[in-house]
């Protein structure tokens, strides 16, 4: 199916958006008024002061919030959710279970999901004039825009529309990081396991000093787990993990396994030593294992949804009137649980009429922790982050 995501920049979004457009804001989403009087106090009178050539100068500030503030994101995200509300996009999207989804937002981040580029084109434009109106602009030169093969080939132009900078052309790009995590709509996980290879070995460096110098094994251990694994494994929620992708997490693994015992790939091989044997020597837990349960504890909190999210609507959604075409399908993100449970079915000889989806046995949260137990996942990896 024809899939376009444009991938929206805005500039110093944090230091531009109006004040008066926070406060309307929130009183548009029924913030209580004893609250919004106490934003509007403590943002009235603002003032910042520069010294040319020895000369205070005492400049009013009147628009961006505090960055630093842990409320300053939120009042942010209601500005945005503010301008969302006017915009009139009940057409747009792309159709997921008789709804249309048309964007995503975390924050400053923003995607526009649409089914071809001229859609996006309008889409673009209105959200352009909408955030014109509260001091926020979009920074043409780092907005994106990714296409599958079933979008017809045509430059993104706005030339004509309501741009706030001069006419342009939005640039296409074979892939984007978007939340941490790099996309591209060919599902190549491999672009990411470098990105991913390159975090983890920077969050090694961190901890190097202290690793080397310590000689208790399950401080080290610790440091590992906390440190460098979380940085391996990011958004390994989201990933669909085939063998080789599994083997490539394990050798990014063992490789700063090895640095922090001391010895290389050469010497160990020499040595005759298995890789089992380094485990057991630094005891720190096994990355792909430790991805696919983070993946299996995600997947059992969004089946446990009931709030129509679209989190959980994309999970279940299954795309219709679409022909699937020749070849052997890509591994979905739901194919590890399929493949676990029929194995599991298989081994312990249920029939096909007694056997319970994943989806149902993930929406009861004791049952789906001790549907694990039986594939050999040991319980501290299992209940333990």
């Amino acid at each position: 199916m024809p899939l376009c995501l444009t991938f929206i920049d805005l500039k110093k979004a944090f230091d531009t958006v109006e004040t008066e457009a926070v406060l309307e804001a929130l009183g548009n989403q029924g913030v209580p008024t004893q609250y919004i009087r106490i934003f509007r106090e403590l943002y009235s009178n603002f003032t910042t002061r520069i010294s040319p050539f020895y000369d205070d100068i005492t400049i009013d500030v009147r628009r961006g919030v505090r960055q630093g503030d842990t409320v300053s994101p939120k009042l942010f995200t209601a500005t945005l959710e503010d301008v969302m509300r006017i915009l009139e996009w009940d057409n747009m999207g792309v159709r997921v279970d008789g709804r249309l989804l048309h964007h995503l937002r975390f924050a400053g981040d923003i995607v526009l999901i649409t089914p071809n580029i001229s859609q996006a084109e309008r889409m673009l434009a209105d959200f352009d004039d909408a955030c014109g109106k509260v001091g926020l602009q979009l920074n043409l030169t780092k907005t994106v825009f990714v296409r599958n093969g079933w979008v017809p080939d045509a430059p993104f132009s706005l030339n004509g529309m309501t741009i706030s900078e001069c006419s342009m052309t939005i640039s296409e790009c074979s892939s984007y990081v978007y939340l941490g995590r790099e996309v591209n709509m060919i599902n190549d996980l491999a672009p990411e396991l470098s990105r991913r290879r390159r975090a983890a070995w920077g969050a090694y460096k961190s901890i190097e000093d202290v690793v080397k110098k310590t000689k208790n094994i399950r401080l080290r251990a610790h440091l590992f787990n906390t440190t460098v694994l979380p940085a391996l494994t990011y958004a390994s929620e989201t990933w669909a993990l085939r063998k080789q992708d599994e083997n490539a997490v394990s050798v990014i693994e063992r490789s700063i396994e090895r640095v922090m015992l001391g010895m290389t790939r050469l010497t160990q091989v020499r040595a005759g030593v298995r890789s089992s044997t380094l485990r057991q020597q630094s005891k720190i837990r096994d990355a792909a294992v430790y991805a696919k349960l983070s993946k299996i504890r995600w997947a059992g909190h969004v089946m446990r949804l009931n709030d129509h999210r679209w989190t959980r609507a994309v999970s279940d959604w299954t795309p219709r009137n679409v022909k699937r075409t020749t070849g052997r399908p890509p591994t979905r993100w739901s194919d590890f649980f399929t493949k676990s449970f029929k194995e599991r079915y298989d081994a312990l000889r249920v029939s096909r009429t007694d056997r319970t989806h994943w989806t149902t046995l993930a929406r009861e949260k004791d049952k789906w922790k001790d549907c694990w137990r039986p594939l050999g996942i040991p319980d501290d990896q299992r209940e333990s982050r």
